[in-house]
């Protein structure tokens, strides 16, 4: 298995000791951490690593709240960021999941069990989250071809027939089933004509 790169942002020392006890708890959970004690030091880090996990606590002395969540979020889009909030925290990190983060935990209850399942929870479905994204930039990316490839072909703005080169109006399937069985729709261009005589 290879190992989870976290970046834990959190300025207490007794909160920083007790994560890494619980994180030492599972030793499934091959990981490699890094720490920073201050928004500043985490987006420096964000920067120049790429994290699988971020674990963060919301009240830090150089910023605290939603502004946090949002700031870390945008920094690396692709990494998993996972809440780790107070009792006071608590409406604000639903909030921050709203606006990225991936789960929320409550550091009262929080546990070596709790912990793994949440960074392996995360990890998992923000893969899944990219890859519906990547699909969606996709299918975006091919209508875009269908609206360019519309504007050049001589297609009737109504019924949606093509002109055909002999001026006779087809249906989008007869008109593709001519154009297969033509040999114009295999051209060869100069270039790989001579390319073709020099490998033969």
């Amino acid at each position: 298995m290879s190992s989870i790169s976290i970046l834990l942002v959190e300025d207490s020392p007794a909160d920083i000791s007790l994560i890494k006890e619980y994180l030492s708890e599972k030793p499934s959970l091959n990981f490699e951490l890094q720490e920073a004690e201050t928004l500043k030091a985490a987006l420096a880090l964000q920067s120049s690593n790429d994290f699988d996990v971020v674990l963060l606590d919301l009240g830090l002395s150089d910023s605290s709240g939603l502004d946090t969540a949002r700031r870390i979020v945008a920094q690396d889009p692709e990494a998993a960021v996972i809440i780790l909030a107070s009792p006071e925290d608590e409406e604000i990190a639903l909030q921050a999941v709203y606006y990225g983060a991936e789960d929320h935990l409550q550091k009262k209850f929080l546990s070596a069990a709790i912990l793994s399942k949440s960074i392996s929870y995360s990890i998992e479905h923000k893969k899944v989250l990219q890859e519906k994204i990547d699909i969606l930039s996709d299918l975006v990316l091919a209508l875009e071809k269908i609206e360019y490839l519309e504007s050049i072909l001589p297609i009737c703005v109504g019924c949606k027939k093509i002109c055909h080169d002999n001026k006779r109006w087809l249906s989008l399937d007869d008109y593709a089933k001519q154009r297969s069985d033509s040999e114009a729709l295999r051209p060869i261009c100069p270039d790989c004509l001579n390319d073709i005589a020099d490998n033969s």
